[in-house]
């Protein structure tokens, strides 16, 4: 049987590839500012007398150019929650330590699908040191040790399996090493990275950095990705990566959820690409589209002996700040679009109804309505056949309010409240489950 053309790896590869080699309409009759690396930043820079970024001060009086910079280089979206390794594996030369601190309160009214309720309201950290040191020009290396705790269990196991013990990463109590990388490469059109990392590709809006296919360590948790990331750097702004990832017989380092399986030989060695945008157009302040490709990782009847398909994930983000400015009152807003085509068996998923593939998210902030203080809103809804999103369960839908303030000289505050529900009733449940949760968080980062 012929293999359709979106499912075909190799097709959408390329496809892939080739979105990032298409100039801009408008190539032709304007020159494409260059802002993709150090050195054209500091020619720019340079050029056109762009002003240091004082925290108090906007930049738009100054050439359209230097605000670019701002805006790609001084992104509202926390680095903490969007940087991969791969982003900071070249920072400095020499040796570097450092690391962060992530305590929170959680609180947590859980109305279970058997129909009883409990409530429980807890503490938790996650810490993580980190050494990496350049080599030459070209290598560097790197290690990092994370682990959790709460104020139920922190025993301080250490954890040597490839796979994660639980389905969001370490259980708290636990210890590991989330990196052990050799970065190579590292100039201004590619880089090479080999071993244990943390990969990332998020919607970038504002108080929320969440995404449906890859996020490594979000919020608390500890998660990682065992392979190769390359990435390669094009001219108008547009990079593409691809991650090759090895999974485990008994699962993998990053979130999968559901019915996928990698015990076969086979199912061991998953795939993702990517292309994304972060040079404003417009108000618009990042587009990307994302691949994840997982062969014969699918139980299809949600059993091992039942039948086995490969899984596909589709994803479209993208997201927008308006006014163009680095300070002050603005808006981002954003969304996240995916789709899975081969999904599992009503009867896999537990439900009464067709399993939908369809995912989907929408992000709202005001930014800085006060001087360091921030506000959103976000939705989602997740249908039961999408299986890849470390923020989001499958078969349920939530409403999140976000509160941040980012005083100087101090650890930066969150604190949120949210609805989640399924959105179908099991077959095997009482009920639909519904929780809310809220937490106050303290994020502290440091250097030795």
């Amino acid at each position: 049987m012929k293999c359709p053309a979106y499912r075909n790896p190799v097709i959408v590869s390329l496809v892939a590839l080739l979105l990032l080699a298409i100039p801009p309409a408008n190539a032709q009759n304007k020159e494409p500012p260059e802002v993709e690396n150090e050195e054209d930043v500091a020619e720019i820079v340079d050029e056109f007398d762009c002003p240091e970024q004082d925290e108090d001060e906007g930049v738009d009086e100054v050439d359209p150019r230097c605000l670019e910079i701002a805006l790609v280089e001084q992104d509202d979206t926390a680095d903490i929650d969007t940087n991969s390794t791969m982003d900071t594996a070249g920072d400095r030369q020499g040796l570097i330590i450092g690391g962060d601190f992530r305590p929170l309160v959680n609180y947590v009214d859980n109305s279970r699908r058997s129909g009883d309720a409990f409530t429980n309201t807890d503490t938790q950290a996650r810490v993580r040191l980190k050494a990496s040191a350049r080599l030459s020009n070209l290598i560097g290396v790197g290690a990092r040790v994370a682990g959790r705790c709460s104020s139920d269990d922190c025993d301080f196991d250490w954890i040597s399996s490839s796979s994660t013990p639980q389905s969001n990463g370490l259980a708290h109590g636990q210890f590991t090493f989330d990196e052990a990388f050799i970065h190579l490469f590292r100039d201004d059109r590619f880089d090479l990275t080999l071993g244990r990392q943390q990969t990332r590709s998020v919607l970038r809006a504002g108080v929320f950095s969440r995404s449906l296919d890859r996020n490594d360590s979000n919020n608390t948790n500890v998660t990682w990705t065992d392979g190769a990331h390359f990435a390669l750097r094009r001219r108008r702004g547009w990079d593409g990566q691809v991650i090759v990832q090895h999974n485990a017989a008994d699962g993998s380092g990053s979130v999968r959820r559901g019915q996928l399986d990698f015990a076969p030989s086979s199912a061991r060695t998953s795939y993702y690409i990517s292309t994304e945008n972060r040079v404003p157009l417009g108000p618009i302040a990042q587009r990307s589209l994302s691949i994840s490709y997982l062969p014969n990782s699918l139980l299809k009847d949600g059993v091992a002996d039942g039948r086995r398909e490969t899984y596909i994930g589709y994803v479209v983000r993208m997201a927008f700040r308006w006014p163009q400015k680095t300070d002050g009152p603005r808006l981002r807003a954003g969304f996240e679009i995916g789709y899975a085509p081969e999904v599992p068996t009503s009867e896999a998923a537990n439900i009464d109804a067709s399993v939908d593939g369809l995912a989907w998210n929408v992000a709202l902030s005001l930014m800085e309505f006060k001087p360091r203080h921030n506000i959103g809103v976000f939705y989602s809804r997740t249908g039961a056949g999408w299986l890849l999103s470390p923020n989001f369960l499958q078969n349920e839908e939530s409403f999140e309010v976000r509160y941040q303030w980012r005083p100087r000289n101090f650890p930066a505050i969150d604190a949120r409240i949210r609805w989640r529900e399924d959105t179908h009733q099991l077959t095997t449940a009482d009920r639909k489950r519904e929780r809310i949760d809220a937490f106050l968080r303290l994020t502290w980062q440091f250097g030795l």
